[in-house]
């Protein structure tokens, strides 16, 4: 499929898609054209079965700013509310992709930006990494996700901290509160973030996803519930040719090749 991109640059590194945002003059800040690109980049590698593992990112001074408030500041309630569900569409899409996901920050993660870094699975933050909800001094306040995502991330007190002070803090405090999982040099942000990228796109693909399935469960099931599915999905995935490779593998001492089935 040909995407036709103004905001957003494509690429494919082996099995890892790269999703890079491309609007440096706007702060890489989100407006409707930019999240339609998003919503096209969605379809496109939920079908692309070469891709095993997703990267998102900035460049070396902000990943996103978040919403264009250029846009914003002229918006009525059925237009914010069209670009607010949009913004909802794409993070649930990208939150529930069955391929693992990666977020590389560098610079400014704020609003919007931070809340799309949320959906991911993992986040790799630079040194130079600056976080935060700055909203609540606009008059409003994070409704891209993290009234509801934040404060499983990292508790609630710190959550309502973030979000009612809109403080930015520094890429050391975001991983003293778990919200970025592994801080490194800007220098080495590519290369962390593709090692662990290309790491998980060799991992077995149905496994991936049925374990993404149920963390994401677990956080609304009832335990009992949750290690009921918890055994069918196990279960399941002792039919799959994956499942195979991967114990011979194993006892042969050779790495597995996973193929998806």
């Amino acid at each position: 499929m040909y995407l036709d991109l103004k905001h957003i640059i494509y690429s494919k590194d082996e099995a890892v898609a790269v999703v890079q945002f491309d609007r440096p003059e706007s702060f890489n800040a989100f407006n409707m054209e930019m999240l339609d690109e998003m919503d096209a980049i969605m379809e496109q590698i939920i079908a692309d079965n070469e891709v095993k593992a997703v990267v998102m990112k900035g460049n070396d001074q902000v990943f996103s700013g978040g919403a264009d408030v250029r846009d914003f500041v002229d918006y009525g309630p059925l237009e914010v509310r069209e670009y607010i569900e949009k913004a909802h569409l794409i993070g649930y899409k990208l939150f529930s992709l069955p391929k693992p996901t990666i977020a590389s920050i560098a610079g400014f993660a704020l609003g919007g930006g931070l809340e799309m870094a949320m959906t991911c699975d993992l986040r790799i933050a630079a040194d130079n990494a600056k976080l935060g909800f700055p909203e609540i001094n606009l008059g409003i306040f994070p409704a891209g996700g993290a009234t509801q995502r934040l404060a499983r991330l990292v508790g609630c007190a710190r959550a309502r901290e973030l979000i009612l002070t809109g403080d930015i803090i520094d890429s050391s405090k975001a991983l003293e509160y778990t919200l970025v999982n592994r801080v490194v040099p800007l220098a080495e942000l590519e290369e962390a973030t593709l090692k662990m990228a290309r790491k998980l796109s060799r991992k077995p693909p149905l496994a991936l996803q049925m374990a993404k399935e149920l963390l994401d469960l677990s956080q609304h099931l009832d335990p009992y519930v949750g290690t009921k599915l918890e055994r069918e999905k196990f279960a399941v995935l002792f039919a799959s040719q994956d499942k195979t490779e991967g114990m011979t593998a194993f006892l042969e001492g050779r790495r597995p090749v996973f193929t998806g089935k």
